[in-house]
C-alpha cells in the first residue's frame, strides 16, 4: 500500500465520487480513513456524496469515532457545497419524459430547485 500512497502523493487533486453510496465494511473503513489521513493537507481531495454528515457513520463500517475524525479531516479548511433540490439526472430523465408525453414542467419550480447553497467553513 505504501507504493500506491506515494503515486497518489504526487497528484494535486484526488476525487472522491459518490461517497458513501455502497457501505465501507470496517476494513474498508479503515482503509479509507488511512487514505485521506495520509493525504490531508498535501493533496486536495474533492468528495461528492448524497449523505449528510450525520449519516456518515452508518456508512463507516457504523465506527462513530472513526467517522467524526475522517470528517474532521475532510472539512478542515474545506469549503462545503450543499446543492439542494432535484439531481441533474432526474431533471434529465423528466424532460425526455416531456418531451414524450408533451408536457412541461413549471420553470420557476425547476429554478428554485436549482440554486446552490454554499457553507464555507473557517
Amino acid at each position: 500500500m505504501s507504493r500506491f500512497m506515494t503515486q497518489l502523493g504526487k497528484h494535486e487533486l484526488i476525487v472522491l465520487d459518490e461517497l458513501g453510496f455502497i457501505p465501507f465494511t470496517a476494513t474498508g473503513a479503515h482503509l479509507l480513513f488511512q487514505f485521506c489521513s495520509a493525504l490531508y493537507e498535501r493533496v486536495a481531495i474533492i468528495v461528492t456524496t448524497n449523505l449528510r454528515f450525520a449519516e456518515w457513520s452508518s456508512v463507516m463500517g457504523g465506527d462513530e469515532r472513526m467517522s467524526a475524525a475522517l470528517l474532521d479531516r475532510l472539512t478542515h479548511r474545506a469549503t462545503i457545497i450543499e446543492f439542494v433540490g432535484t439531481s441533474f439526472r432526474f431533471r434529465q430523465q423528466l424532460q425526455r419524459q416531456e418531451l414524450q408525453s408533451g408536457t412541461s414542467v413549471d420553470a420557476a419550480q425547476t429554478d428554485a430547485e436549482e440554486t446552490p447553497e454554499v457553507i464555507s467553513l473557517p
